[in-house]
């Protein structure tokens, strides 16, 4: 089995790109047998690049050491003791750098690359490998640059300008830019993805890419890709997924669930079954950004507050009231009810009658063997009076008028009836 390689961070303004990727290493990474680093100076011409500007992993080992990028001139206050900095100017056209570092001409552009030191200290050189035609070369026109622009000029550039342009110190330090003209053009993006939308400037170097997803749908990867120099997009186009909330969870039984579609804006509705009352939120709705708009609801069980018991009374039934649920009054004795004597929880929470009261009030005193009372009831209010009739051969014997007291006891006790006794 082929061994990986071990890539350390690079050296200061050095940049590593993987598979069309600038890496950002902070330590060592292992790659595969037969990765390829394509390397270049985190800017052209601002750096000497001294080294290979690709390395490829073979078998545990790369084929070359990691590149250095050297200071230039502009970096050390036109110091004549390093290589000369070399800027490019694009008049027409088009031009960018390939993460290996080449400088890419669209054809038919105009470009100026200038040799940057000071025209005091003598005259720099412009050669070139490009053997097509000749490149005219001098110190810039402009007041503001001819003192330290030594300037190369490459007109309507075409394939065969392809070359190394190197520029040349009296002190015999050089640096230099490598250039190829191409047309560049990165690979049409499909239109597979019917949830997309794009708005693409073009396919040539350079040219942008923007993305957007139709309603209901997210956009995963970026909103912008740009044509690179290399023919490549700087990023692998995005794709619209839809948006979907995460599977909603509660452990409530008796919570009832009408819908449950997940993607964006769908509405779930919940609801509780009788006897119980929902709390929180009846509808709730699947958000752009994939939450929903609050937790669910869970039911509880619906209760009335225990009553009172009333004055000189009591609840029959004590304990927890549930939808339903009935419980009866009672009063002590020498006192009546006036209201309703059993109420019914209902499912607002309420019971269905307010809580009686206990009047004071005599019970029915019983009819005497013989005779009975007038008037017949069951009750009878304070102050109110009774009268004791015997049948007819019989006589009173004691009180014939009770009167009911504010104590809910009768004035007396009930009389009796006699035989009337007939002397022979």
């Amino acid at each position: 089995m082929l061994r990986q390689c071990f890539l350390s961070p690079p050296p200061p303004d050095v940049i590593l790109s993987f598979e069309g990727k600038e890496l950002n290493l902070e330590s060592e990474v292992a790659l595969a047998h037969g990765s390829l680093i394509e390397l270049r100076c985190a800017e052209v011409g601002m750096f000497k690049f001294v080294g290979q500007s690709t390395i490829r992993c073979g078998n545990g080992q790369w084929s070359a050491p990691l590149p250095i990028c050297q200071l230039t001139s502009i970096q050390r206050n036109f110091s004549t003791d390093v290589p000369p900095t070399i800027v490019y100017n694009v008049v027409s056209g088009d031009a960018g750098i390939t993460k290996s570092g080449q400088v890419i001409i669209l054809p038919n552009s105009i470009i100026h690359f200038d040799c940057l030191m000071q025209r005091q200290d003598g005259n720099p050189n412009w050669t070139w490998t490009a053997t097509h035609r000749q490149y005219p070369s001098a110190w810039a026109i402009a007041v503001e640059e001819r003192s330290w622009k030594y300037r190369l000029s490459i007109y309507y550039a075409k394939e065969t300008d392809d070359g190394i342009f190197t520029c040349t110190t009296p002190k015999g330090l050089s640096n230099e830019v490598h250039v190829r003209v191409r047309n560049v053009q990165c690979p049409a993006i499909d239109s597979l993805d019917r949830n997309r939308v794009m708005a693409v400037e073009g396919n040539k170097m350079h040219s942008q890419a923007r993305f957007a997803c139709m309603e209901g749908f997210n956009l995963i990867g970026p909103e912008e890709i740009t044509c690179t120099a290399s023919g490549s997009w700087s990023e692998a186009p995005p794709h619209c997924e839809v948006i979907q909330c995460p599977p909603l969870s509660f452990e409530d039984s008796h919570l009832k669930i009408e819908a449950h579609n997940r993607t964006y804006g769908s509405r779930v509705t919940f609801s509780c079954p009788t006897g119980y009352r929902l709390v929180g939120q009846p509808v709730i709705i699947c958000l752009k950004n994939q939450t929903w708009s609050d937790s669910p609801p869970y039911c509880e069980a619906i209760e009335c507050e225990p009553p009172l018991s009333p004055n000189n009374g009591r609840v029959l039934d004590t304990g927890r009231y549930l939808t339903g649920d009935f419980l009866q009054f009672t009063c002590n004795a020498g006192f009546v009810i006036v209201g309703e004597s059993i109420t019914v929880c209902n499912d607002q929470g309420e019971w269905t009658f307010p809580p009686p009261t206990c009047k004071p009030a005599c019970e029915f005193p019983g009819e005497p063997a013989h005779g009975h009372v007038v008037p017949t009831k069951f009750h009878y209010d304070i102050g109110e009076m009774v009268t004791v009739q015997c049948l007819e051969g019989f006589r009173i014997l004691g009180a014939p008028r009770l009167r009911c007291t504010s104590t809910g006891h009768w004035s007396s006790p009930l009389a009796h009836c006699r035989p009337i006794l007939h002397h022979s």
